[in-house]
């Protein structure tokens, strides 16, 4: 099993696609294992020649846990989840890569950009907020429950946690346009509580990116091509936030879809691989 490490932090991954094809490292969000990218999804991607590798961020999956479960305060922060990233680059021996990142992900990206440009070749952002502020929530209720900790309790058994899974999930679609397909998201439940359970890992993650700040300096610095993806309806985090992001970028495009929530839904999945696709061969005539 291929592991990368970032000093005494130990993280899970796994590629598919053509081992030539250009590298895309997908960043997952909050509490998400890398199970949470769907393979079909994937294997769109794989089928237009680009490498996915997709990961578990610490205290979640098979990478490090960092702490006891009684541990719940901030023992990292982004910039430590960022050098994870980079870790996995050198593990694969890339001295550049694209990334695409989506909420908690998508914070980590944009300090992966604001440190690490020159590793870089294009960038996705999906349905994140330069940092936790008020102006970047949908609602006060965003703010009040950190960020959509709905469907976080701990758990005493499996079926309770898959429940519980199925709840967190629905609560990031529930005001979507799109199906919510329960049976699919309780495999993945089942999926996710069989490879690790470990409810404290996420407090710790969310103690991470609580006082994230987005370096918006740099980020304005930056010339290579970044797509922003929102969705008009994420009960988390307002279409602002992405369309701030993307204002702060000079070569960026932003696409903001009328009836996504806090999602990748598989209706809009041709759209999104056009644009990544799109993104990446940008990044690669940069290079160039």
């Amino acid at each position: 099993m291929p592991y990368a490490k970032n000093g005494n932090i130990t993280i899970y991954y796994e590629s598919a696609g053509p081992k030539d094809g250009a590298p895309l490292i997908l960043v997952a969000g909050y509490t998400s294992q890398l199970v949470s990218w769907d393979k079909d999804l994937t294997r769109l991607l794989n089928q237009q020649g680009i490498r996915t590798i997709v990961f578990d961020n610490r205290d979640v999956g098979l990478s490090s846990q960092t702490g006891s479960p009684d541990q719940t305060g901030k023992l990292y922060d982004v910039t430590d989840m960022a050098k994870d990233v980079l870790a996995i680059a050198d593990a694969e021996g890339l001295e550049r890569f694209n990334i695409m990142g989506v909420s908690m992900g998508g914070m980590i990206t944009q300090q992966i950009l604001a440190e690490y440009s020159q590793r870089i070749s294009s960038a996705i952002i999906g349905f994140t907020a330069p940092s936790q502020h008020l102006e970047w929530l949908t609602s006060k209720e965003s703010a009040a429950d950190e960020g959509g900790n709905v469907g976080l309790d701990v758990a005493s058994s499996r079926e309770e946690a898959v429940n519980l899974f199925v709840t967190r999930e629905r609560a990031c679609h529930t005001t979507s346009a799109y199906p919510f397909n329960e049976e699919k998201v309780r495999e993945q439940g089942i999926l996710t509580y069989d490879r690790c359970y470990r409810p404290d890992g996420w407090r710790r993650q969310q103690a991470a990116i609580a006082d994230f700040v987005a370096d918006e300096d740099k980020l304005a610095a930056l010339d290579l091509p970044v797509a922003v993806l929102h969705g008009r309806r994420d009960p988390f985090f307002s279409p602002k936030a992405g369309i701030h992001i993307a204002s702060l970028l000079k070569n960026s495009e932003l696409h903001i879809y009328p009836g996504m929530a806090h999602e990748l839904p598989e209706a809009l999945w041709d759209d999104f691989v056009r644009i990544i696709t799109r993104t990446i061969e940008q990044g690669q005539k940069t290079e160039k």
